[in-house]
């Protein structure tokens, strides 16, 4: 059975995208057949494999716009797994989802989903139609919990929203995958509390699993790889392995 999987959180700049690209990578070692769809309009997850999202076509606006079926716009990565480039286009598609379109997403990826063991849905940040879309066409959601106090609210709004919103309107059947702690910092104190009352608040939904903050992260970026396929040995990617693994497990 696919499993649909949306890394969510509203708040940027948690590693949202970097937990995508990176939990595909690691699923490919696990002999899995794998799906990134590229929700957001900076379409950083097309940027992070080294593709120009204004080159990549068709990709995920025509797909909303139905020009094309979702299968057309799939495209392989050397990689091993296979993406669904995003465009700064999805802002107008951002713009002009209204209510009702909230299953929209999940209608237009449907035929798709039996190709795939994994589909992961990099989410764009803020509370809009594209995330909720995100949410409603997901079995599971990771939620990155940025190792820093103000992210524990962070992580409490989405909670909420899933909670109060989406299971009782949109998705009832969608499962908390995990809370998945990141940027890390082994170095401080800080880190390691913020995960412990993490912990304290939502026990065992919280990973065992804890992304280390680390400098070859953006270095992977830049060199348009995934850090598993980068830098295999490195902490952080053997942590997203240690993730696929715990996930893959549950499947």
């Amino acid at each position: 059975m696919t499993k649909i999987i949306s890394v969510s959180i509203f708040k940027g700049g948690t590693a949202k995208t970097t937990t995508a690209i990176s939990l595909a990578s690691a699923f490919v070692r696990l002999n899995s057949r794998v799906l990134v769809v590229d929700l957001d309009q900076q379409a950083s997850a097309t940027r992070h494999l080294g593709l120009d999202p204004e080159q990549e076509n068709p990709n995920l606006f025509h797909v909303f716009m139905k020009q094309v079926p979702a299968s057309l716009a799939i495209k392989e990565t050397k990689f091993g797994f296979n993406i669904m480039p995003g465009n700064s286009l999805l802002a107008a598609i951002e713009e002009s989802l209204e209510a009702g379109d909230e299953g929209l997403l999940k209608e237009l990826i449907s035929g798709i989903i039996p190709d795939f063991d994994y589909v992961i849905l990099d989410s764009p940040p803020g509370k809009a139609m594209l995330a909720i879309n995100a949410l409603v066409a997901a079995d599971e959601v990771i939620i990155p919990l940025q190792a820093e106090r103000p992210a524990l609210d962070g992580v409490h709004d989405v909670l909420r929203f899933i909670q109060e919103i989406v299971w009782s309107k949109y998705n009832p059947n969608l499962k908390i995958s995990g809370i998945l702690p990141t940027m890390f910092k082994r170095t401080t104190t800080h880190s390691a509390g913020v995960v412990q009352k993490a912990r304290e608040i939502w026990g065992d939904k919280v990973f065992g699993v804890e992304i280390p903050a680390s400098i070859v992260f953006p270095r992977a970026f830049d060199r348009g790889s995934p850090l598993p396929d980068f830098d295999p040995t490195h902490d952080g990617a053997k942590a997203y392995f240690q993730l696929a693994k715990i996930i893959h497990e549950k499947s």
